[in-house]
Protein backbone atom coordinates (compact mmCIF):
# COMPACT_ATOMS: atom_id res chain seq x y z
CA UNK A 1 0.00 0.00 0.00
CA UNK A 2 2.87 2.49 0.87
CA UNK A 3 4.61 1.78 -2.05
CA UNK A 4 1.50 2.57 -4.38
CA UNK A 5 1.12 5.85 -2.20
CA UNK A 6 4.33 6.77 -3.38
CA UNK A 7 4.60 5.92 -7.09
CA UNK A 8 0.78 8.14 -7.17
CA UNK A 9 3.14 10.49 -5.24
CA UNK A 10 5.93 10.12 -7.70
CA UNK A 11 3.91 10.25 -10.70
CA UNK A 12 1.78 13.59 -9.56
CA UNK A 13 5.20 15.48 -9.03
CA UNK A 14 6.56 14.11 -12.43
CA UNK A 15 2.73 15.56 -13.96
CA UNK A 16 3.33 18.87 -12.00
CA UNK A 17 6.51 19.71 -12.96
CA UNK A 18 5.95 19.23 -16.50
CA UNK A 19 2.86 21.58 -16.26
CA UNK A 20 5.15 24.44 -14.85
CA UNK A 21 7.74 23.66 -17.75
CA UNK A 22 4.58 24.00 -20.36
CA UNK A 23 3.54 27.02 -18.58
CA UNK A 24 7.02 28.43 -18.79
CA UNK A 25 7.99 27.55 -21.99
CA UNK A 26 4.46 29.53 -23.31
CA UNK A 27 4.55 32.38 -20.74
CA UNK A 28 5.79 35.77 -21.89
CA UNK A 29 6.65 36.81 -19.07
CA UNK A 30 9.60 34.94 -18.18
CA UNK A 31 11.33 35.56 -14.62
CA UNK A 32 14.93 36.57 -16.47
CA UNK A 33 12.73 39.56 -17.86
CA UNK A 34 11.36 41.12 -15.01
CA UNK A 35 12.20 44.93 -14.76
CA UNK A 36 13.07 44.84 -18.07
CA UNK A 37 9.65 43.46 -20.29
CA UNK A 38 9.68 46.94 -22.24
CA UNK A 39 13.16 45.65 -23.79
CA UNK A 40 12.42 42.27 -24.70
CA UNK A 41 11.23 41.92 -28.45
CA UNK A 42 9.90 38.99 -30.23
CA UNK A 43 12.35 37.56 -33.04
CA UNK A 44 11.17 37.44 -36.49
CA UNK A 45 7.43 37.88 -36.61
CA UNK A 46 6.86 37.44 -39.79
CA UNK A 47 2.79 36.10 -40.49
CA UNK A 48 0.15 38.00 -39.24
CA UNK A 49 -1.39 34.95 -36.68
CA UNK A 50 2.55 35.36 -35.13
CA UNK A 51 1.55 39.50 -35.53
CA UNK A 52 -1.90 39.03 -33.46
CA UNK A 53 0.05 37.16 -30.80
CA UNK A 54 2.79 38.69 -29.99
CA UNK A 55 1.47 42.06 -30.34
CA UNK A 56 -0.54 41.38 -26.92
CA UNK A 57 3.07 40.48 -25.15
CA UNK A 58 5.73 42.49 -26.25
CA UNK A 59 6.56 45.84 -26.83
CA UNK A 60 8.85 45.19 -29.93
CA UNK A 61 8.75 42.61 -32.83
CA UNK A 62 11.58 42.00 -35.35
CA UNK A 63 10.10 41.17 -39.33
CA UNK A 64 12.26 40.04 -42.56
CA UNK A 65 11.84 42.22 -45.47
CA UNK A 66 12.91 41.85 -48.84
CA UNK A 67 12.34 44.70 -51.32
CA UNK A 68 10.91 44.36 -54.65
CA UNK A 69 12.07 47.07 -56.76
CA UNK A 70 10.17 45.92 -59.76
CA UNK A 71 6.35 46.73 -57.65
CA UNK A 72 8.40 49.19 -55.11
CA UNK A 73 6.83 46.85 -52.44
CA UNK A 74 8.19 44.59 -49.38
CA UNK A 75 7.36 41.26 -48.73
CA UNK A 76 7.64 40.12 -45.51
CA UNK A 77 9.56 36.62 -45.41
CA UNK A 78 13.60 35.64 -44.37
CA UNK A 79 14.70 33.13 -47.53
CA UNK A 80 15.58 30.82 -48.09
CA UNK A 81 12.03 30.25 -46.74
CA UNK A 82 9.13 30.56 -49.39
CA UNK A 83 7.24 33.77 -49.91
CA UNK A 84 3.60 33.46 -48.33
CA UNK A 85 3.14 36.40 -50.64
CA UNK A 86 2.26 38.99 -47.00
CA UNK A 87 2.84 42.53 -48.24
CA UNK A 88 3.77 44.81 -45.91
CA UNK A 89 1.11 47.05 -46.24
CA UNK A 90 -1.29 44.21 -45.54
CA UNK A 91 1.21 43.81 -42.21
CA UNK A 92 1.61 47.25 -41.24
CA UNK A 93 -2.73 47.44 -41.31
CA UNK A 94 -3.04 44.73 -38.95
CA UNK A 95 -0.96 46.77 -36.54
CA UNK A 96 -3.82 48.09 -34.14
CA UNK A 97 -1.35 49.50 -31.51
CA UNK A 98 0.60 52.33 -32.50
CA UNK A 99 3.15 52.81 -30.19
CA UNK A 100 4.23 48.97 -31.16
CA UNK A 101 8.00 49.12 -31.68
CA UNK A 102 9.07 47.21 -35.02
CA UNK A 103 12.54 46.01 -35.99
CA UNK A 104 12.92 45.62 -39.62
CA UNK A 105 15.93 43.66 -41.20
CA UNK A 106 15.67 44.33 -45.00
CA UNK A 107 17.49 41.59 -46.52
CA UNK A 108 18.47 42.78 -49.73
CA UNK A 109 19.52 46.57 -49.58
CA UNK A 110 21.96 47.88 -52.32
CA UNK A 111 23.41 50.90 -53.28
CA UNK A 112 20.29 50.48 -56.39
CA UNK A 113 17.42 50.17 -54.13
CA UNK A 114 17.89 52.10 -51.11
CA UNK A 115 16.76 55.15 -52.23
CA UNK A 116 13.45 53.66 -53.76
CA UNK A 117 13.12 51.29 -50.73
CA UNK A 118 13.64 54.08 -48.35
CA UNK A 119 10.44 56.29 -50.10
CA UNK A 120 8.18 53.23 -50.15
CA UNK A 121 8.56 52.58 -46.57
CA UNK A 122 8.35 56.41 -45.75
CA UNK A 123 5.09 56.29 -47.82
CA UNK A 124 3.84 53.07 -46.01
CA UNK A 125 4.53 54.18 -42.31
CA UNK A 126 2.46 57.49 -43.15
CA UNK A 127 -0.41 55.77 -44.84
CA UNK A 128 -0.76 53.33 -41.77
CA UNK A 129 -0.27 56.03 -39.23
CA UNK A 130 3.02 55.05 -37.80
CA UNK A 131 6.12 56.71 -35.49
CA UNK A 132 9.55 56.72 -37.72
CA UNK A 133 11.29 56.93 -33.78
CA UNK A 134 9.65 53.62 -33.23
CA UNK A 135 11.03 52.09 -36.28
CA UNK A 136 14.42 50.33 -36.44
CA UNK A 137 15.60 49.62 -39.94
CA UNK A 138 18.39 47.35 -40.17
CA UNK A 139 20.84 45.86 -42.94
CA UNK A 140 24.44 44.61 -43.38
CA UNK A 141 25.04 47.35 -45.71
CA UNK A 142 25.88 50.50 -43.58
CA UNK A 143 26.16 52.87 -46.53
CA UNK A 144 22.19 52.12 -47.62
CA UNK A 145 21.12 53.01 -44.18
CA UNK A 146 21.72 56.85 -44.49
CA UNK A 147 18.38 57.39 -46.92
CA UNK A 148 16.57 56.08 -43.70
CA UNK A 149 18.01 58.04 -41.04
CA UNK A 150 17.60 61.15 -42.99
CA UNK A 151 13.83 59.95 -43.04
CA UNK A 152 13.64 59.67 -39.51
CA UNK A 153 13.71 56.28 -38.94
CA UNK A 154 16.23 54.62 -36.28
CA UNK A 155 19.22 52.90 -38.22
CA UNK A 156 21.55 49.88 -36.80
CA UNK A 157 24.30 48.29 -38.90
CA UNK A 158 23.72 44.16 -38.56
CA UNK A 159 27.65 43.46 -37.52
CA UNK A 160 29.38 40.43 -38.67
CA UNK A 161 29.83 37.45 -36.54
CA UNK A 162 32.24 38.60 -34.13
CA UNK A 163 32.73 35.84 -31.91
CA UNK A 164 34.71 33.46 -34.00
CA UNK A 165 37.60 36.18 -34.30
CA UNK A 166 38.64 35.79 -30.55
CA UNK A 167 41.93 36.18 -31.69
CA UNK A 168 43.14 39.59 -31.27
CA UNK A 169 45.22 39.38 -34.42
CA UNK A 170 41.75 38.86 -36.41
CA UNK A 171 39.49 40.56 -34.15
CA UNK A 172 41.24 44.45 -34.08
CA UNK A 173 41.12 44.39 -37.54
CA UNK A 174 37.70 43.94 -37.72
CA UNK A 175 36.80 45.95 -35.36
CA UNK A 176 39.16 49.09 -36.25
CA UNK A 177 37.25 48.51 -40.12
CA UNK A 178 34.05 48.89 -38.05
CA UNK A 179 34.37 51.93 -36.53
CA UNK A 180 35.50 53.60 -39.72
CA UNK A 181 32.97 52.96 -41.51
CA UNK A 182 30.99 54.28 -38.50
CA UNK A 183 32.27 57.23 -38.73
CA UNK A 184 31.80 57.30 -42.95
CA UNK A 185 28.43 56.62 -42.52
CA UNK A 186 26.91 57.03 -38.75
CA UNK A 187 23.97 54.74 -37.70
CA UNK A 188 22.24 55.04 -34.37
CA UNK A 189 23.28 51.28 -33.02
CA UNK A 190 24.83 47.99 -33.92
CA UNK A 191 22.96 45.06 -33.37
CA UNK A 192 24.54 41.37 -33.21
CA UNK A 193 24.20 38.01 -31.74
CA UNK A 194 23.95 38.20 -28.48
CA UNK A 195 27.36 35.82 -27.92
CA UNK A 196 29.46 38.60 -29.15
CA UNK A 197 27.87 40.69 -26.44
CA UNK A 198 31.21 40.72 -24.39
CA UNK A 199 33.35 42.12 -27.39
CA UNK A 200 30.44 44.72 -28.15
CA UNK A 201 30.87 46.33 -24.71
CA UNK A 202 34.71 45.93 -24.67
CA UNK A 203 35.15 47.89 -28.11
CA UNK A 204 31.75 49.53 -28.48
CA UNK A 205 31.01 50.40 -24.98
CA UNK A 206 29.08 53.70 -25.45
CA UNK A 207 27.45 53.03 -28.72
CA UNK A 208 23.77 51.87 -28.60
CA UNK A 209 23.22 48.11 -29.29
CA UNK A 210 20.21 45.75 -30.48
CA UNK A 211 20.99 41.76 -29.81
CA UNK A 212 19.20 38.98 -30.24
CA UNK A 213 19.26 35.88 -27.96
CA UNK A 214 17.39 33.14 -29.71
CA UNK A 215 18.07 29.92 -27.11
CA UNK A 216 15.45 27.57 -26.91
CA UNK A 217 13.21 28.44 -23.69
CA UNK A 218 13.61 24.97 -22.85
CA UNK A 219 17.67 24.67 -23.16
CA UNK A 220 19.27 22.30 -20.73
CA UNK A 221 21.90 25.20 -20.26
CA UNK A 222 18.87 27.62 -19.19
CA UNK A 223 20.66 28.44 -15.83
CA UNK A 224 23.54 29.97 -17.54
CA UNK A 225 20.83 31.28 -20.16
CA UNK A 226 19.35 33.01 -17.45
CA UNK A 227 22.67 34.46 -16.37
CA UNK A 228 24.02 36.02 -19.77
CA UNK A 229 20.03 37.39 -20.37
CA UNK A 230 20.16 39.31 -17.12
CA UNK A 231 23.65 40.10 -17.93
CA UNK A 232 22.82 42.58 -21.22
CA UNK A 233 19.08 43.07 -20.69
CA UNK A 234 19.96 45.10 -17.73
CA UNK A 235 22.31 47.20 -19.47
CA UNK A 236 21.77 50.61 -20.32
CA UNK A 237 23.42 50.53 -23.92
CA UNK A 238 21.12 48.18 -24.88
CA UNK A 239 17.69 49.02 -26.53
CA UNK A 240 16.32 45.63 -27.25
CA UNK A 241 16.96 42.02 -27.04
CA UNK A 242 15.24 39.75 -29.55
CA UNK A 243 13.67 36.28 -28.14
CA UNK A 244 12.26 33.19 -29.65
CA UNK A 245 8.58 33.57 -28.82
CA UNK A 246 7.23 29.78 -27.79
CA UNK A 247 3.90 29.88 -30.00
CA UNK A 248 0.70 27.64 -29.82
CA UNK A 249 0.44 28.68 -33.08
CA UNK A 250 2.41 28.05 -36.58
CA UNK A 251 5.55 30.15 -36.67
CA UNK A 252 7.68 31.61 -39.26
Amino acid sequence: MMNDLKKNRFLWIICLLGIIGILYVFNPYKLEYVGYQSKVWAHRVNSLPKLHYTARFYSGIELDLVYDSVTNTFDVNHPPAPSIGLDLGTYFSEIKDKELKLWLDIKNLSSHNTENASETLNNLVRKHQLKHQNILVESTEIECLMSFRTKGFQTSFYLPQLVDLEDETKLLPRIDSIKDLLKQFPTDAVSGNANCYEILQTHFKEKQKYLWHIYKPYSRHQIENYRNFRKYVSDPTVEAVLIQVALPIGSR
